[in-house]
């Protein structure tokens, strides 16, 4: 038993042994070489992957969510041009639809006309604006041009023609009832001209026209007036 005793190692060698195999242990765990793909969620801690661990241009686009991503200048920059252009289309549009549909410039009227009359084919109208009506028929290939007032009241008319046979006329109404009747061509087959005719109420018409009967390469013989008129 004494022999037991004797054998009992000292309390500084107990701390020597200790002190020996931890470190004999921390430098086999150190020398330990981590296998391939051992490493995975779990083992990582929260934030532990930061900016400067990640390779450049390593993350592409799918690895990325793009919803959680705000716009870049440049995009939210290009949304607005987009919407400026179709915002500018739409006003190009709307005014184009309205010019196209308007009845009045700056408060008048404008009229383009155009007729054709087969020979010896029945009248028709070639303008009816503020009182102011003008026919046409083709008896035997001739053009018969002529103006009216349908007001129902007097008026005052004017004309100036240029013809192919008689040359400059002018010509014109003191009053201009509703019987009265302008003979616009003046017996010219072609020619071009105006006229103006005014009510006693202040409004009127201006007419520019032109007339012919040939067949416009072979369309066939016709009578034919053309022009337009503003009223105001």
């Amino acid at each position: 038993m004494k022999h037991l005793i004797r054998l009992r190692p000292s309390p500084a060698m107990v701390v020597a042994c200790l002190a020996l195999g931890l470190a004999l242990g921390g430098t086999s765990y150190a020398a330990i070489k981590l296998p391939k793909n051992s490493v995975g969620a779990k083992q990582l801690k929260k934030n532990a992957v930061t900016g400067p661990k990640i390779k450049s241009n390593a993350v592409t686009g799918a690895k990325v969510k793009e919803s959680s991503l705000a716009k870049v200048p440049a995009a939210v920059a290009a949304d607005t041009a987009a919407v400026a252009a179709t915002a500018t289309t739409a006003t190009t549009a709307t005014t184009a639809t309205t010019a196209t549909n308007a009845n009045a410039v700056s408060g008048n009227t404008v009229r383009r006309f155009t007729s054709v009359v087969v020979t010896g084919g029945a009248a028709t109208t070639v303008l009816n604006l503020n009182g102011l009506l003008i026919t046409l028929t083709c008896p035997a290939t001739n053009v018969t041009l002529r103006a009216n007032n349908n007001s129902g009241a007097a008026a005052q008319f004017r004309f100036d023609l240029h013809g192919q046979g008689a040359g400059e006329f002018n010509g014109g109404f003191q009053n201009f009832g509703a019987a009265s009747n302008a003979n616009l061509d003046q017996g010219n087959n072609l020619g071009s001209g105006s006229a103006h005719y005014v009510r006693l109420n202040g409004t009127g018409v201006t007419v520019n026209y032109g007339w012919r009967n040939d067949d416009l390469g072979g369309a066939g013989v016709a009578c034919r007036v053309f022009g337009f008129a503003i009223s105001g």
